[in-house]
């Protein structure tokens, strides 16, 4: 009697113990962080290459990067704890295979990331494809090579059936591994074809291009402007050839005058190494008889490096040096874009008084629907939604074309940032 309890005692035991450890959640601290670390190190990778004027092939831009590595994260440490803690115990051999497959591919992705780190040229449609399939494969390659070496690192094992994982997890992480950074990229997309139209827009092909660029690698079957991104990105490729002939011709003159040297940093700007300009501007922006050009030009540069300050300072020794002039057509558009200027450094800085002011000193000068509309988006950036609503109102009678979707688009969004406002809804237009 007592050795048949005994036994249906270990029995128990045995059952209970087997019980614990298949219900056991495996520990997923390691591979977290290692994936996490892969993911800033991977994001802080693509944007040193992008700042040095690379595309950081095929992710282009570190936020990118970053959403394709976390949303592969939950994948791989799934396929990590199936490798260990099925594979391993069932098929010890087939598991050596893996590891050794894995890093194996993880070698050779590194050996591509360095050798095509600095890639500047348009991709064909072809090439944008394969880019758009490595993003998840390196990802996943990647994390799951550094999960396995850190496992083995800190020694941490996955006891033999403590995995057991259903078919609805398994579809949910395969479909956020593959389709949030799908939906993520494209709304990417989207805000750099806006960005695109307005580096077009004020006259910066380089900048443009650099973008455009980016479009092909991200989605190679977007369109900027109602024409496909290889189209754009090819004739961007034509003019900025055009500008660099015509600044390499300048180069080669003797002579540098201050207009000249003027020219020369207005064709760096259009290619967007805004540096090179101001260092080619800066000697005579030093000197007392600078033109006003040469500020103003030096202004609107800073603006691009988001130097408020120094653009500000510059607008207004521009505006000083158009005052002195007498009045002219010319004279009248380099004080108003001065104004102009001056306004959206004071508007970035926070002075939003001083902002308010050159604003309005724009407007009494040139009452046009540009102006209008400029205020209409300072007074709803600084919620005043009155006074914004009003000059959106004037902005779209002066120039319907151009406005009309705009303005009211504007009025929409003060209505959605201020439902409780009567006083919009009241007078907004439908």
């Amino acid at each position: 009697m007592n050795a048949r309890q005994s036994k249906s005692q270990n029995l128990n035991e045995n059952s209970t113990s087997d019980l614990i450890k298949y219900n056991s959640v495996p520990d997923r601290t390691v591979p977290i962080v290692a994936g996490l670390f892969i993911a800033c190190l991977a994001g802080w990778w693509a944007q040193s290459i992008r700042n040095s004027g690379g595309l950081s092939l095929p992710y282009a831009r570190a936020d990118i990067t970053i959403v394709n590595f976390l949303c592969m994260l939950p994948l791989t440490i799934m396929v990590t704890e199936w490798t260990q803690g099925v594979l391993k115990y069932h098929s010890p051999g087939l598991f050596k295979i893996v590891n050794l497959i894995a890093l194996t591919g993880t070698a050779g992705i590194l050996v591509f990331l360095f050798s095509t780190s600095h890639a500047s040229v348009a991709l064909s449609e072809y090439d944008a494809w394969e880019s758009f399939i490595l993003r998840p494969v390196i990802a996943f390659w990647l994390i799951l090579s550094l999960i396995l070496l850190t496992g083995r690192f800190f020694r941490t094992e996955i006891p033999q059936g403590s995995v057991q994982t259903g078919k609805l997890v398994w579809s949910t992480v395969c479909l956020t591994a593959l389709l949030v950074p799908v939906f993520y990229i494209q709304s990417r997309v989207d805000e750099m074809a806006q960005q695109v139209d307005e580096y077009l827009g004020s006259g910066r092909l380089g900048d443009a291009r650099q973008v455009v660029r980016e479009v092909c690698i991200l989605s190679p079957w977007g369109k900027i402007g109602g024409q496909p991104a290889d189209d754009v990105a090819r004739d961007l490729d034509h003019d900025c050839f055009g500008v660099e002939r015509s600044l390499a011709y300048m180069n080669q003159q003797t002579s540098h005058n201050e207009e000249s040297t003027y020219h020369r940093a207005r064709l760096l700007a259009i290619l967007g190494e805004d540096q090179s300009a101001i260092d080619l501007l800066l000697p005579w922006y030093d000197k007392f008889t600078v033109s006003p050009l040469t500020s103003q030009l030096l202004g609107n540069l800073y603006q691009q490096q988001q130097h408020w300050a120094e653009s500000q300072q510059a607008y207004r020794r521009a505006l000083q040096a158009w005052e002195k002039l007498p009045a002219s057509e010319q004279q009248q558009a380099g004080v108003v874009a001065s104004w102009k200027g001056i306004a959206f450094a004071e508007r970035k800085r926070g002075n939003y008084e001083a902002a308010e002011t050159a604003y309005l000193s724009a407007l009494s000068l040139a009452p046009t629907a540009d102006q209008h509309f400029l205020l209409a988006q300072y007074y709803e950036d600084t919620q005043q939604t009155a006074k914004a609503r009003e000059y959106a109102h004037q902005a779209m009678a002066l120039d319907a074309t151009r406005y009309g979707q705009s303005g009211q688009k504007l009025i929409t969004s003060l209505q959605q940032q201020h439902f409780g406002c009567l006083q919009v809804w009241r007078n907004g237009e439908f």
